[in-house]
């Protein structure tokens, strides 16, 4: 949000209480390039966290018999 008020990345370091090297970082983490240009999203950073997740992977249940018979039998009483 102060990004997109225009200001810069050391007042918004200071502002945040972080070093301006951080507030660079995240800025271009969050990038999106459009027209030529690059601007911030909020959208974007949960985009690629859900693209470099290891997911889906099958549930630990489903691929660890043991596992899944000692809780069927916990649960059972």
């Amino acid at each position: 949000m102060l990004r997109a008020q225009e200001h810069g990345v050391r007042e918004i370091a200071q502002r945040l209480d972080r070093p301006p090297s951080t507030i660079s970082r995240e800025l271009q983490r969050s990038a999106a390039t459009r027209g030529g240009y690059v601007d911030c999203r909020a959208t974007t950073p949960p985009w690629h966290a859900d693209r470099r997740a290891k997911r889906p992977k099958p549930a630990r249940l489903a691929t660890n018999q043991a596992l899944r018979q000692y809780v069927q039998d916990r649960l059972s009483g």
